[in-house]
């Protein structure tokens, strides 16, 4: 995973987290208010738009998500608006997003301990190669 797919998913999770701030934020009923539901529906085709422009083999790191579901809620979103379904939506907020968060993350956990390992493995050494050292006789 390169820096710009970590920076994309990171965007992701944060437009997601915002979608679900938005929709606590304004308590039981916000899609009720037409401001509310915009804002949370922005902050969905934003989660969709990131996950466009992560390369697909990042994207099968994150397990259990179906990045075609996701792309395809922000063009919903932007080409067809007026016959979204406010309780799809509800369910995206209080179901969806959550689980797409901790996919991500996790993702981003996996590729950061890979990350350190290879960090930390002596460039000259690699476990294929290493012999353990020979102890000498007691004197």
């Amino acid at each position: 995973m390169d820096d710009r797919d970590r920076q994309r998913l990171g965007n992701l999770i944060g437009h997601a987290q915002a979608a679900i701030g938005c929709a606590r934020a304004h308590g039981r009923g916000w899609w009720r208010s037409a401001e509310t539901l915009d804002a949370v529906l922005m902050r969905i085709s934003q989660v969709g738009e990131a996950a466009s422009k992560i390369s697909p083999e990042v994207l099968a790191e994150a397990p259990g998500v179906t990045w075609r579901d996701v792309k395809g809620a922000r063009a919903k979103i932007v080409h067809d608006y007026q016959t979204i379904d406010v309780l799809v939506i509800r369910g995206v907020v209080s179901r969806q997003l959550p689980r797409l968060i901790t996919s991500v993350r996790k993702a981003l956990v996996a590729d950061e301990k890979q990350r350190w390992r290879m960090d930390t493995t002596p460039p000259h050494a690699s476990p294929a190669t290493t012999r353990p050292r020979r102890r000498r006789p007691p004197a």
